[in-house]
């Protein structure tokens, strides 16, 4: 679910008009101050049988053809897809996303999707950039890149292709306890008319009407922020200032991101660790998990503040009572796409295939079919990993279906 930002003047007609949302942010309400509209999120994979088991799923997408997130394939077909703006397409929705999903699985243990929910967490200019640590520095905010973060086309060597003249919209995980950002996937926005940020808010001035998040100022002139205190976690709608200089980024909407009491039969969350009560009582992308009964494949150092996780259970009241809490390398994302593919060059060995850039240089296992079986047009599924700091995914495996 999304928030829905309203601009200045409907903030101050309608000041706080509270909706429960669900977000890809974490498990969790969100309180649109500055208006909103009430979205849900989910992902599913169609089965036959009768969908009578209720499911959460949030993380980053890693395949399509259906959508599949943790590991978990969705069928998507009769989804609603919205971000905090309204409805979407399901075209919309991209490799390396963080979606929150809400669905059933049927008794043979397939899933159908009722909604997906998506949105970005960061989208700015770039302030600064590390070759040597791989960091970006977007509205003060420290943007951490791995070797499972995904780039846009536009962005075809990944992060090299990045310059300081760059406007970037950035998905990812919120590390609230640091103020950093895991990013997983990276766009260029050259054409953005408005900037956002999340993250905690610090220093709050009612007098000169000004908050910080990290190491940057931003101003409420013109809105009612009487909701918001320090240490809540906001995400803010920002006016773009140009030249960018000393003076505090006006704030045109924001949402306030509190936890929900959902409940769900089945549930699965990837993040990071923000927050550690106990060995077995931790927070999660905003989430508290209860692993007291739960297995820890990688051992009970899986849990440690920044470590990206998921897991497993049910969701009791907002709370997911974990069955298994493992971790989540960088490395071992696997990739799965299916659908017509596009884009063939036999020179470069590469394809495009929802949207994603594939190179079938060799080594690669065919299965009912061979490398000259390629051709626009042609159904295929796909099996790779993603090449480290790029924005191509190498095949292991392509099949041709019947």
């Amino acid at each position: 679910m999304r928030l829905n930002f309203n601009p200045i003047l409907q903030c101050l007609q309608q000041r706080f008009k509270s909706l429960v949302l669900g977000s890809a942010l974490g498990l969790m309400a969100i309180i649109a101050a500055c208006g909103g509209g009430s979205n849900s999120a989910g992902v599913g994979s169609g089965g036959t049988g009768a969908f009578n088991t209720t499911a959460y799923s949030e993380g980053t997408i890693t395949g399509f053809g259906s959508v599949i997130v943790n590991g978990s394939r969705y069928d998507d077909a009769l989804a609603t897809v919205r971000d905090e703006d309204g409805p979407r397409n399901r075209s919309d929705l991209k490799l390396g996303m963080v979606v929150a999903v809400e669905g059933k699985i049927d008794n043979s243990n397939l899933a159908s999707a009722n909604d997906i929910s998506f949105d970005s967490a960061l989208l700015g200019p770039v302030g600064a950039i590390s070759t040597s640590s791989k960091t970006l520095s977007i509205i003060g905010q420290t943007v951490r890149v791995d070797n499972s973060t995904v780039f846009g086309p536009s962005l075809a060597q990944g992060f090299d292709s990045i310059t300081a003249t760059d406007v970037l919209e950035v998905h990812g995980f919120l590390n609230t306890a640091a103020n950093t950002l895991q990013a997983t996937l990276i766009e260029r926005k050259s054409s953005a008319t408005k900037y956002k940020i999340s993250g905690v808010i610090k220093d709050l001035q009612t007098g000169n009407r000004t908050l910080m998040i990290g190491n940057e100022s931003f101003s409420f002139a013109n809105l009612d922020l009487g909701q918001l205190s320090n240490g809540n976690v906001v995400k803010l709608r920002l006016l773009p200032r140009t030249p960018v200089g000393a003076a505090p980024w006006a704030i045109s909407g924001y949402g306030l991101v509190v936890r929900s009491s959902l409940s769900q039969e089945r549930a699965e969350v990837e993040g990071l660790v923000t927050q550690i009560n106990s060995p077995t009582q931790f927070i999660v992308s905003n989430i508290l998990v209860d692993a007291s009964n739960a297995s820890f494949p990688d051992g009970n150092a899986t849990v440690a503040l920044g470590n990206r996780i998921e897991a497993k259970g049910k969701l009791v009241n907002g709370v997911l009572v974990a069955q298994e809490v493992k971790s989540e390398s960088e490395d071992d994302k696997q990739i799965e796409l299916g659908g017509s593919l596009s884009g063939l060059n036999t020179s470069a060995k590469t394809f495009v295939l929802r949207g994603v850039t594939v190179s079938y240089s060799p080594p690669v296992a065919y299965d009912k079919g061979t490398e000259a079986s390629l051709a626009n047009g042609v159904s295929i599924e796909v099996k790779g990993k993603l090449i480290a700091g790029t924005a191509t995914v190498k095949a292991d495996s392509i099949k041709f279906p019947n």
